[in-house]
């Protein structure tokens, strides 16, 4: 077995983010997962971002049993914690 096949074999644990849309589907699904708070970086500095291989596939679990990411309500309760009565 050659060096390359055997490299092939092995999938990176961390994903960075153009890695983690091809794996999910797209940058769309990307963006929502982190945005309904489902998905959350395990690095993010400026120049780098990856993603836990482990938490996409969390995500597509969610996805696979019906559960869709709730975009509009999360971002609706965070304005609701922030704003003054």
């Amino acid at each position: 077995m050659g060096m390359a096949r055997f490299s092939t074999l092995i999938e990176p644990r961390l994903l960075r983010p153009d890695d983690a849309a091809r794996y999910v589907g797209g940058e769309g699904m990307v963006k929502l997962f982190v945005t309904a708070g489902w998905l959350v970086p395990v690095v993010r500095r400026k120049r780098l971002t990856l993603y836990r291989r482990a938490d996409l596939d969390a995500c597509c679990s969610r996805l696979d049993v019906g559960e869709f990411p709730e975009v509009e309500k999360a971002r609706a309760r965070a304005e609701k914690a922030f704003s003054m009565p």
